[in-house]
């Protein structure tokens, strides 16, 4: 009987995990794929990371977000190179969105390195 519960329990946790990755997500259509003409691409400078789950975090949030594109965060190099449409969000919205995710962002290396 000990078993079947264990069994159970952890089928309801894959469960979970499988709809908290896979699940409720809005697939794109090639109806709100924005096109390369009306997108533009910027390189953000990211500090206070501690691992890669630090950039994964950022990156899933910033995928999230209306007007993204596509976004990519790279914990060695701290790195954020994001796609998005200006015309939805700016450049300064997604870097006051790392911002409050307890992060600092800025396009420039140099600001970056006057605060540490």
């Amino acid at each position: 009987m000990e078993k079947i519960a264990v069994l159970s329990a952890s089928l309801f946790l894959i469960g979970g995990i499988s709809w908290f990755f896979f699940g409720k997500k809005e697939r794109k259509t090639s109806s709100n794929i924005e096109t390369s003409e009306s997108t533009e691409k910027i390189e953000l400078n990211v500090s206070g990371m501690h691992c890669a789950g630090c950039a994964a975090g950022i990156e899933g949030t910033l995928k999230g977000l209306d007007g993204i594109v596509s976004a990519s965060v790279n914990f060695a190099t701290s790195k954020a190179n994001v796609e998005f449409n200006p015309s939805k969000i700016s450049k300064e919205e997604i870097i006051n969105q790392i911002k409050e995710l307890g992060y600092d962002a800025s396009l420039d290396i140099e600001s970056i390195e006057k605060k540490r």
